[in-house]
């Protein structure tokens, strides 16, 4: 490995204009930033060229992170930290759109409206609920409440039957409240 030479070090501000090395007793040019720390790093502290090398020595960017935050941390640097989103997921969002578009260009009518396609889980959770595919929040909590009403193992006197069928409802609700809450 090369060695570095002193000219590799170039100062970030001139000694005329910096102000004193932030170590107490040290009287030299604080010509070198370093941000304060891992949460104010658009703030700097100033140090002269031997008190930057110890804190670089020192400098842990990820002191006090837990092994899954450091995980997350480079997962996100390789898209700078900012938020993205899939191309398919446009294209699945507008799909059906487009296809409708085409369907009435090359035929010159609107094409008959299908029932969207209701994945088997999701068909038996509704059918526990009792609910319609274009169910809402509303409805869903309100078929929640009869149905708990009616099957509660306390309100059947520990009837194993109504308790599986509790579950069952349970279960269902929490499905099909995520489903909701991923729309």
């Amino acid at each position: 490995m090369k060695k570095r030479q002193p000219r590799d070090f170039a100062p970030h501000i001139s000694p005329e204009k910096a102000p004193p090395c932030n170590i107490e007793g040290c009287r030299e040019a604080g010509v070198y930033k370093a941000p304060k720390s891992r949460e104010q790093l658009e703030e700097y502290i100033w140090f002269c060229l031997e008190h930057i090398r110890e804190r670089n020595k020192e400098w842990d960017y990820f002191a006090g992170m837990q092994s899954e935050e450091i995980e997350a941390f480079i997962h996100d640097s390789v898209t700078g930290h900012r938020p993205t989103w899939s191309r398919e997921s446009r294209l699945r969002d507008n799909y059906y759109t487009l296809q409708d578009k085409l369907y009435e260009f090359l035929n010159g009518s609107k094409p008959t409206p299908q029932k969207p396609r209701i994945p088997s889980k999701t068909r038996k959770a509704l059918a526990v609920m009792e609910l319609e595919h274009n169910y809402t929040v509303k409805q869903l909590k309100s078929n929640y409440r009869m149905l708990v009403k009616k099957y509660h193992p306390d309100a059947n006197k520990g009837d194993k039957n109504h308790e599986e069928k509790f579950k069952e409802i349970t279960t269902a609700y929490k499905y099909l409240l995520q489903q909701l809450s991923e729309k």
